[in-house]
């Protein structure tokens, strides 16, 4: 978290009055965006959504889902101004952080086409453990396969 710190930025549990800015973040950065109605059943599934806040500006955000010993990611969207400056890595850093002691693994899906996100959870020890076809819709009715990735915490956080 010392990161963000660093930059200014804050981060904090998202509240159902962050679900109409998420909305507008997952519309910029994302093809196939959440709508506020899916924010908001998730944080009433129980999710564990984070915020990445520079001044009173949603800019990033992580929705986590968690069961047992695992987490998994659901969604993460970094405002499309804001990438490759770092914040995307340091959410992860930031939000693996937050997470309980007794969750060992981080799980995640990722389109095959996102090679940018990919390499990034690559360079973050994350390992890619199969596909899931046609996981994904595309456009003009297609379907796209997903990467299904994982990273053992009790190694990354030592």
């Amino acid at each position: 978290m010392s990161e963000l710190k660093r930059t200014g930025l804050q981060l904090r549990a998202a509240t159902a009055r962050d679900c109409t800015p998420l909305a507008q973040l997952a519309a910029s950065a994302h093809s196939h965006p959440w709508s506020e109605a899916q924010y908001q059943q998730s944080l009433s599934a129980g999710h564990h959504c984070w915020v990445l806040l520079d001044g009173d500006k949603v800019i990033a955000c992580c929705v986590v889902s968690r069961l047992f010993d695992e987490a998994e990611i659901l969604d993460i969207a970094v405002s499309p101004e804001r990438r490759r400056q770092g914040l995307a890595g340091a959410l992860l850093k930031a939000v693996s952080a937050e997470l309980p002691a007794e969750v060992e693994r981080l799980l995640l899906e990722v389109r095959v086409s996102n090679r940018p996100a990919r390499a990034l959870y690559h360079k973050w020890g994350f390992s890619e453990d199969g596909i899931r076809k046609n996981y994904y819709p595309a456009g003009k009715g297609a379907r796209e396969d997903a990467v299904l990735m994982s990273l053992a915490l009790d190694d990354s956080q030592s």
